[in-house]
């Protein structure tokens, strides 16, 4: 690890390209490239965290800028690096000034209005940092050299500061340069290549004092100014990065092969990473893929004018992320592809984790330097906002000029996390067509979009239209190496790294992994673990040299994982071995028709749901240590998947808990979905469901447990069916048997069946006596996402004063009518796929949620109505030419899951592909982002989403059966509560209000207007 991938060192780098009209300033349009590609590589070839890197862009104004630098010399404890682009000014007195947006070059104004740099010194000095590095891409820089912070070289010297260095672009009197049109300042972009193709003059590591070296001889090569420079103590040795270019010199055959230095006892690099991947900083230890990196290069070329991703499929250990990390990213920034300005493009490489819409939108936003949170509101309303982002950011970098040929490389590896990482599927479908937008576009596509999958997930995949051609169009298939590339990837790295390989080490390798014979491959899933045994070997190692002995003591191929797990393990006691299980186990996600995969999980919260958090902390650093578990930034995860087959206790921890992990694994999603939906009540657990869970979540011999939150679901589940309980009057016996059970709700039914002799009674009477029985409450289901039907408006409470539509209006008449007021009236949502369970177990007491009539339904509940009699329409995008269902032949329209209109339209139009959504609301989301053509329901029930957007969808009718008519549901055996229902429903039509709240949610210019149906009381 660098000096820069410290805890304690923090980076600040600070750009000002834009000026106010009157600043007299022209403008930098390369500041904006600059600064993301320089923090780009300084997080991926430099190690530097990312939380540990601050970008400031266009500083407002003077006071901002130092409040900036003054908090991160605060913060800073052991390297801080401050780094400025833009423009640099002079006042009278000659002291040099940092320019912000409110910069004006008037000398009298200079002060006022930029930074002093004797401020930066300032703030600078008072750091606890050991090290300080300035560097300084502006004119005038040189001013800032000799001292820390003053043009006079008698003040303050370096070396109060325990190690100080600046470097400058120009002189004390020369200009910055910036060439018009590049993507980077002359200075910064020299840097930048340096970091990323490295120096092949230059020794194995990148130091400062090589950096100086080699821009002080490319930059006046180039027609730029020299740059200029001054370290103290031992600060031109702070390492940056490996360099990429380093190829150690050839052995003369005159002279005798040195003998190996003894070892000294000082750790020295391994080049070998073990279960991890290669990644962009590993670069130069990554051989043997040359032939695919250039084949993938070739398909991105010839894919310029593509309209869907590029996916990368092999399966899990053939070395997809190291191919993408160490492989295509560097060789496309030493200008792999041909095209002009290519090895200067952007690129974002990242894993979906379990938001990947912010992980997406985080990264993309460090690019653009526009804030995160609102990115990732626009893509998750409209995913296609994405190429529209991409577009402004490459224009940004070009200077807001033509950006003909430019593009974005976007590399998504790990893309199965998509589906075992992200529970929301609203946010996997956005980040799925997020990328598709990105990759076609409107006309040029903005970007290259690559995405890496485990073989065994392409069904998942082709389950998305968007990615279907993907999939189709000449995917790339990642094989095994042979045996020659095998060869080069063993020995290239000890090489590198002054390592000798004991003669017929190789040869043991390529037979241990099956590939001994020059044409045949290897294992393609035994890369890790060929890593693995090379790093455990380089452990064993004798002086500088891998021997045949110490690699068999390591385990070889097949076993070394193993025995570096059980090494690990064995030094734990007991309780910090349940600790490891009940760990690693949270860090498995169970596959259903896939294998096994890892499951990220944040570090915090990982610690904290474990029985003792500190043994955890102490176990978690000795896995990390043996390079088992890998921790990035704030999350856990099993370093490599090989490491669920080839350490036999993690596996047989995972097959006997297998049931218990899916248990916990369902739990985890359903806990979130009813966190993130408001904790609806009909997101619970409840029968054999809840008895299962609350079982395996009591059970002593579990080594996974619920977290807090997860405990909070399960109580608030039993708080349901307890609440139910009592008002039931259920014996506990009995309780506990419908917990068991489902389908036993007719016990409940025939408890709450009354004397059936007052069903004769006048209507007032009933109407005092229901609204007793329902102990002074009337629970109301409704729809909560139809416009103009029933819709909350109101995120502060699912109650009346959030809900408007015309069944809200009938209900609350209803209500009225029953004897309850506004304030003893409690509405529901409810899904389509809730409504009759919620009325069965006694959740809410009436449902109006475009609930129609049926025969099947009939069988359910008891149904007041009808109270609106419906035909079937069809929904589309204003700029559609089709005119009936027969033009949706072959195309995509979208029903609500298991709804009268999905038979229907099966039935008469076996020809139209079918999408199913849980809600219309959901449908008409997918209608306005393109992905269906249209959405099919009863016109009563799309009415409303006509009406809200007028501007941009139209109805058309299309009968496919009958009229539906829509009535009000509730429990079998509700007789007496039907009737009141429905002399309500025919009260409310007579009294006009029905015509009126039609006329108020649901008329629209084009859409005829029904006559009011007359309720039956069957």
């Amino acid at each position: 690890m660098t000096r820069l991938g410290a805890s304690g060192t923090r980076v600040l780098l600070i750009g000002t390209g834009t000026h106010g009209a009157a600043s007299g300033l022209p403008p930098v349009p390369a500041v904006m490239g600059t600064l993301a590609d320089l923090g780009q590589v300084l997080v991926e070839r430099c190690g530097l965290a990312e939380e540990n890197l601050r970008v400031i862009r266009d500083p407002a104004n003077p006071t901002e800028l130092g409040i900036a630098i003054a908090q991160e010399a605060e913060r800073a404890e052991d390297v801080l690096w401050v780094y400025y682009v833009g423009h640099g000014l002079v006042n009278p007195a000659g002291e040099l000034y940092l320019a912000t947006v409110a910069t004006d070059s008037r000398p009298g104004w200079v002060a006022y209005t930029a930074l002093a740099y004797t401020a930066v010194r300032g703030s600078l000095l008072q750091t606890a940092a050991r090290s300080i590095v300035v560097v300084l891409d502006c004119c005038f820089s040189g001013r800032a050299v000799g001292v820390l912070g003053s043009a006079e070289e008698q003040e303050v010297d370096l070396a109060r500061v325990h190690g100080g260095y600046v470097l400058a672009a120009a002189a004390r009197d020369e200009l910055a340069l910036a060439t018009p049109g590049a993507p980077h300042t002359a200075f910064t972009g020299e840097l930048i290549r340096l970091l990323t193709e490295g120096d092949p003059e230059g020794p194995q590591q990148l130091t400062l004092r090589q950096a100086y070296r080699y821009l002080d001889r490319t930059l006046p090569a180039r027609g730029f100014p020299r740059p200029r420079h001054r370290a103290s103590e031992w600060i031109d040795d702070l390492v940056l990065c490996p360099n990429p270019a380093y190829r150690p010199p050839p052995l003369s055959p005159e002279l005798p092969v040195p003998a190996p230095a003894p070892d000294d006892g000082v750790p020295h690099t391994c080049p070998y990473p073990g279960l991890a991947a290669f990644g962009p900083g590993q670069v130069q230890w990554f051989f043997g893929r040359e032939r695919l990196i250039v084949e993938l290069a070739e398909k991105l070329a010839g894919r310029m004018d593509a309209t869907d991703p590029l996916v990368l499929v092999g399966p899990s250990g053939s070395g997809k992320s190291s191919l993408l990390g160490a492989g295509l990213l560097s060789a496309l920034g030493r200008g792999a592809l041909p095209m002009p300005g290519s090895r200067t493009w952007p690129h974002l490489l990242l894993t979906p984790t379990e938001h990947p819409l912010t992980e997406l939108a985080t990264r993309l936003a460090r690019l653009t330097g526009g804030p995160w949170r609102s990115l990732r509101e626009e893509l998750e309303g409209d995913p296609r906002r994405l190429a529209a982002a991409v577009r402004e950011m490459l224009r940004a970098r070009a200077g807001r000029t033509a950006i003909t040929g430019s593009r974005l490389v976007l590399v998504v590896d790990q893309f199965e996390e998509t589906f075992t990482q992200c529970a929301d599927e609203h946010e996997r479908r956005a980040f799925i067509r997020a990328l598709c937008a990105a990759a076609s576009g409107d006309g040029e596509p903005p970007a290259l979009v690559i995405l890496s999958l485990r073989s065994d997930f392409r069904d998942h995949c082709a389950a998305f239209p968007e990615l279907r051609p993907a999939l189709h169009n000449t995917p790339v298939f990642i094989g095994p190496m042979t045996a020659p590339e095998l060869h080069e990837a063993i020995a290239q790295p000890a090489q590198l790294t002054g390592l000798t390989l004991q003669p017929g080490l190789v040869e043991v390798l390529l037979r241990d992994l099956g590939a001994d014979r020059t044409a045949q491959g290897h294992d393609p899933e035994a890369l890790p673990l060929l890593s693995h045994a090379l790093r455990a070997t380089w452990q064993r190692r004798e002086d500088r040299t891998l021997t045949v002995a110490g690699y068999v003591a390591a385990g070889g191929v097949r076993n070394a994982i193993d025995i570096t797990a059980e090494t690990v393990y064995n030094e734990f006691d007991p309780t910090e071995q349940r600790t490891v299980q009940s760990l690693m186990l949270r860090l498995v996600h169970v596959g259903e028709g896939t294998q096994d995969t890892r499951r990220r999980a944040g570090r915090t919260r990982l610690l904290h749901d474990l029985p003792h958090p500190d043994i955890a902390a102490t176990v978690l650093e000795a896995l990390v240590r043996a390079r088992l578990v890998a921790v990035e930034t704030e999350t856990v995860e099993i370093a490599h998947e090989a490491l669920l087959h080839a350490w036999p206790r993690l596996r047989k921890w995972i097959d006997d808990d297998r049931a218990g992990l899916n248990i916990h694994q369902q739990l985890a999603e359903d806990t979130d979905t009813w966190d993130r939906k408001g904790r609806n009540p009909a997101q619970l657990y409840r029968g054999s469901r809840l008895s299962l869970a609350r079982e395996w979540a009591t059970d002593p011999a579990r080594h996974t447990r619920p977290t807090p939150l997860q405990r909070e679901f399960l109580d608030a589940s039993a708080q349901v069916v307890r609440r139910r309980r009592r008002q039931l009057g259920l014996p506990a016996a009995a309780m506990c048997f419908l917990l068991l059970l489902t389908g036993v709700t007719w016990v409940v039914h025939d408890l709450r069946n009354r004397d059936t002799s007052v069903r004769n009674e006048a209507a007032e009477q009933k109407r005092t006596q229901i609204a007793a029985e329902h102990r002074r409450t009337l629970a109301i289901g409704v729809s909560g996402d139809q416009p103009g039907v029933s819709e909350l408006v109101s995120a502060k409470e699912k109650s009346a004063v959030g809900l408007q539509g015309f069944e809200v209006d009938l209900a609350r008449f209803i209500a009225t009518d029953l004897g309850f007021d506004a304030k003893r009236v409690r509405f529901v949502p409810l899904s389509p796929s809730t409504r009759v369970i919620s009325l069965q177990r006694g959740e809410v007491d009436l449902v109006l949620s475009g609930y129609a009539i049926t025969s099947r339904r009939k069988t359910e509940v008891d149904i007041a109505g009808p109270y609106y009699i419906s035909g079937q329409s069809f929904l589309l995008r204003r700029d559609s030419k089709a005119t009936g269902p027969e033009d949706f032949y072959g195309r995509r329209t979208c029903v609500v899951e298991r709804s009268t209109v999905q038979q229907k339209l099966h039935e008469r139009f076996p020809n139209i592909d079918i999408v199913m959504r849980e809600s219309n609301r959901q449908c008409v989301r997918d209608l306005l982002d393109g992905n269906v053509d249209a959405v099919a329901s009863s016109d009563f029930l799309l009415a409303g989403f006509a009406k809200q957007h007028r501007a941009e969808l139209r109805m058309i009718n299309a009968p496919l059966g009958a009229p539906e008519e829509y009535g009000v549901a509730m429990r079998r055996g509700e007789d007496a509560l039907r009737r009141a229902v429905c002399t309500s429903i025919q009260r409310y039509v007579s009294s006009g209000a029905w015509q009126r709240s039609y006329n108020k949610h649901l008329a629209s210019p084009g859409l005829l207007s029904p006559e009011p149906a007359t309720c039956r009381a069957e």
